[in-house]
């Protein structure tokens, strides 16, 4: 049996990110958990933020943002970058977070944050109260130290990693479990013949 319960938004997991926009003298930080990868050549990801705070006024007038992954570690700074407005407030100074200059966009990324990546705005939409934002990944950064084989971003050590993981809907920050399967493999069990 199944409940119903109309439109509602719940989806989880999703990572709790530290969205950057600005420069390394004045930068906004603004905590997103709606964001997700949406092509891979070029690689884009799309984020949403409400028409009604900073933020989405900031990344429009900057044309560009980082996306910092949050880990359990920061979760209480994190938490803090998503409940005030930085219109007359520094996130950074307040919560101690670390700038670091970006390679090719303009908008810095977070120190404390083990993957970052920095992306250029190439569109945007407003759908009911909320800004859709896609910006095309243009370099990614991760802690050396994290990856295994360190020519191999697929290499990451998941657990070392340790991301903020949001579960939307019931409002509850989490860590990632144990390994299950693996992806594009574990399907070719139920293959005939």
């Amino acid at each position: 049996m199944k409940t119903t319960f109309g439109p509602q938004k719940i989806m989880f997991p999703c990572p709790t990110t530290l969205v950057v926009t600005g420069s390394m003298e004045k930068a906004n930080i603004v905590t997103i958990a709606w964001v997700s990868l949406l092509t891979s050549k070029p690689p884009t990801l799309g984020i949403s933020v409400g028409t009604r705070g900073f933020s989405g006024e900031e990344i429009k007038a900057n044309k560009d943002f980082t996306v910092n992954i949050a880990t359990v570690s920061i979760m209480t700074e994190a938490d803090f970058c998503g409940i005030r407005s930085g219109r007359d407030l520094d996130k950074f100074a307040e919560t101690g977070l670390t700038k670091m200059p970006s390679k090719v966009v303009r908008s810095p990324i977070i120190k404390e944050c083990p993957l970052n990546l920095e992306c250029k705005l190439v569109d945007w939409r407003i759908i009911g109260r909320t800004n859709h934002f896609v910006g095309e990944i243009v370099e990614t950064h991760v802690d050396t130290n994290l990856l295994e084989d360190a020519d191999n971003i697929g290499s990451i050590d998941i657990r070392a990693f340790d991301p903020l993981i949001y579960i939307g809907g019931v409002r509850e920050y989490r860590r990632v479990g144990e390994k299950v399967g693996d992806p594009y493999k574990i399907g070719n069990e139920l293959k005939k013949g």
